[in-house]
């Protein structure tokens, strides 16, 4: 079968951005073993980054203060350490126990991080058709792309990328999935496994018709925070390490088509991908809207709106109407502008590609309709498209793309924080 490769360039970078991608590191990669008790599996990983996540504590007071609650810092960190003991699943409260005991950094502190985190994010998300060159069209594979941007700048110096093993098993050196996180967080924001990748996005709005509406979502965060209901990254985390061994092979995506959306989550997108094809669920409170495509998606932080040309629209019958009462959360307004820029700023290129290979199909006597089917980048094309601003931007913390077919995490970059 004939393929055709696109290289499209983007737009410059502005200068601080540019010295933020030279300094760009890899994180380091740690082993996370789940034959061993909760308690012990991230002992090794909290001692080598104890005098960093001591920062924690200002990090929580920090965020109060975003929160416009600085006067109130001493008795929400009072309530806190009174309500906050632990998180829903037994595990995972006592995976925390144990970081706990090992950096001194009290529960409340640690639950906040792993609750809270995964509402704050600003981010871009998605998958795009594969191949590199001089490779068979059997080697075509769709790579998930991912950045994770805010402003928590402290944050940077905890990110790790983590390999899940089972030691007490058949195969004790095969790794069974790979995460890019913060040490602490035992929830997964960005996850690879052979078959599936999964990335979590802030969703700055959610559908509501009322007053009603309105309280059972406030009210599913307060359950969160207590640890009486699993948080979005803990139900990910599920889908990613069982904590049953037998549970060998990861959910197709048909499954979690048919299983997510009716799940009491906060509002969030995500994105999931089997290196087949890929989907992008809107998430609300217990419905959501699903895209598919098997070329190219993408999502930010805002709803694909049918009425901004400059955003994918490929729908399948797999779609699930949600209610469009959704209104973007006060003082978010900003953000989602900023959100349709990223998304434009690379879904800009794949047009490009299209555009390319539609016209190289009609010079060639080709039928044009069917030339995206056939349309694919290399991974260092992704990698430029993923890396241009404002994709990548002053509040990037990392970036990554994931290979489903193989499990791998095939590139990521961690961005310093930009100059004063």
């Amino acid at each position: 079968m004939a393929t055709v490769a696109c290289a499209a360039g983007g737009g410059s970078s502005p200068g601080a951005i540019a010295q933020t991608n030279d300094a760009a590191i890899i994180p380091p990669t740690h082993t996370i073993d789940l034959s061993l008790p909760p308690q012990d599996r991230y002992r090794a990983l909290a001692l080598a980054y104890k005098s960093e996540l001591r920062g924690l504590t200002t990090l929580f007071n920090g965020l109060l203060n975003d929160l416009g609650l600085a006067y109130f810092n001493g008795p929400i960190n009072l309530l806190a350490r009174v309500a906050l003991r632990g998180l829903n699943s037994p595990v995972e409260t006592a995976e925390l126990r144990g970081i706990s005991s090992i950096t001194g950094i009290a529960m409340y502190l640690l639950v906040s991080f792993n609750v809270v985190l995964d509402c704050l994010m600003g981010c871009t998300s998605g998958a795009v058709k594969s191949l590199e060159k001089g490779q068979p069209w059997s080697k075509t594979t769709m790579l998930h792309f991912r950045t994770l941007d805010w402003t928590m700048d402290p944050l940077r110096k905890i990110l790790v990328q983590l390999e899940f093993v089972r030691s007490r098993s058949a195969s004790p050196g095969q790794v069974l999935a790979r995460s890019i996180t913060y040490v602490g967080f035992i929830g997964v924001l960005t996850a690879v496994r052979e078959d599936l990748s999964m990335s979590l996005n802030f969703r700055a709005m959610h559908n509501a018709n009322g007053r009603s509406d309105h309280m059972r979502f406030y009210l599913h965060h307060l359950l969160v925070l207590m640890g009486t209901r699993q948080s979005i990254s803990s139900i990910l985390r599920g889908y990613l390490i069982p904590e049953d061994p037998e549970e060998e092979h990861p959910k197709r995506l048909e499954e979690l088509v048919e299983e997510i959306p009716s799940r009491q989550t906060t509002a969030c997108y995500l994105a999931f991908c089997d290196g087949v094809s890929a989907i992008v669920l809107e998430k609300d409170h217990e419905t959501a809207v699903v895209r598919y495509s098997d070329t190219f998606i993408g999502v930010t932080n805002n709803d694909n709106d049918d009425d901004d040309p400059r955003l994918c629209k490929e729908v399948t019958p797999l779609e699930q109407i949600a209610p469009r009462q959704s209104g973007v959360r006060a003082g978010m307004e900003a953000l989602v502008e900023e959100s349709r820029d990223r998304l434009d700023a690379i879904a800009i290129r794949w047009r490009a590609c299209v555009r390319k290979a539609k016209k190289q199909s009609k010079k060639e006597g080709r039928d044009p309709k069917s030339a995206e089917r056939k349309l694919t980048v290399t991974t260092d094309e992704v990698i430029e498209w993923v890396s241009a601003y404002p994709t990548t931007n002053e509040q990037t913390h990392f970036a990554t793309i994931m290979d489903p077919m193989s499990g791998q995490i095939v590139w990521t970059r961690v961005y310093p924080p930009p100059p004063e």
